[in-house]
């Protein structure tokens, strides 16, 4: 699946100019999310690992932009569904993003519909019903539930409600925001008590994610030596660190560099793709 919004980018960058045939693979490789499984996201996995198979809830925190979406996504990569030719597809672990103002219903419906079930409105009595049923049914071991934040109150007692009758593991995903929501109800705060906490990249640990990104996910012709110190503290500065913000500056510089016909990111480049990120 493309990152919509890396997409539009690019057709914006090229214009009404056609991508070459030789450039086209490459450039869709680089507007598609990859697998880059790191020592923190290991632990993370083990983590949730251990919560899915003693069936317990609890929550991820982290700061924004950290990686906490990418660590969970590929979590559910790494647990594909199962297909059953004649009937529901075995989901052991559900992913699904909140959206804003995110109430009872809309969570329901969003549950139904990443199941595949076909009716996914009406009230919310009858959507519990089905969730409920289609949940057992499609065997699901654990609900990660990211941009947790955006929840109503209400929603938090459903998702509780949820874990206490079908006792799935129930994983919440958020910022400090999500610690503030949840501590407001004692019976939502014990439920998701056992809390799993990190943070940005070190400065220390920085070079050796650029060295990772610019090899697993550039993978230009020649190399760009990103860590260099010339290129390695305006790259942390303008990042903070966040995994997320690395992994799009290093994706719109080798897409930039590309468009030039460079073979690498050069330091006019990478300078070019900051000079946006303030």
């Amino acid at each position: 699946m493309t990152d919509t919004n890396l997409q539009k980018w690019v057709q914006k960058l090229w214009g009404d100019d056609p991508i070459t045939e030789e450039l086209e693979p490459v450039i869709k490789r680089l507007i598609t999310p990859i697998i880059v499984e790191l020592e923190h996201m290991q632990q993370i996995h083990e983590w949730l690992d251990m919560q899915r198979l003693s069936k317990q809830p609890g929550r991820i925190v982290a700061p924004p932009r950290a990686g906490k979406s990418i660590t969970c996504d590929v979590y559910r990569l790494l647990n594909k569904p199962q297909k059953k030719p004649g009937r529901r597809d075995i989901v052991p672990v559900l992913y699904l993003q909140a959206p804003g103002d995110c109430s009872v219903g809309e969570l329901l419906g969003l549950i139904l519909e990443l199941l595949k079930y076909g009716a996914t409105t009406g009230k919310v009595t009858e959507l519990r019903k089905r969730v409920q049923r289609v949940l057992k049914e499609s065997q699901v071991e654990m609900i990660i539930i990211d941009e947790a934040n955006f929840l109503k109150l209400n929603t938090f007692s459903e998702i509780a409600r949820i874990y206490d009758l079908l006792k799935i593991s129930i994983i919440l995903v958020g910022t400090d925001g999500l610690d503030n929501l949840i501590k407001r109800n004692e019976y939502i705060h014990d439920r998701f008590i056992e809390c799993y906490r990190f943070d940005v990249i070190s400065e220390k640990k920085f070079p050796k994610m650029v060295e990772i990104w610019e090899r697993e996910v550039a993978d230009l012709p020649l190399p760009s030596n990103l860590s260099r110190e010339e290129t390695l503290k305006p790259l942390y500065i303008k990042t903070g660190g966040k995994l997320g913000l690395l992994d799009k500056v290093i994706r719109k510089a080798a897409i930039l560099s590309l468009k030039k016909g460079l073979k690498s990111i050069d330091k006019a480049t990478l300078h070019e793709v900051l000079e946006r990120f303030e």
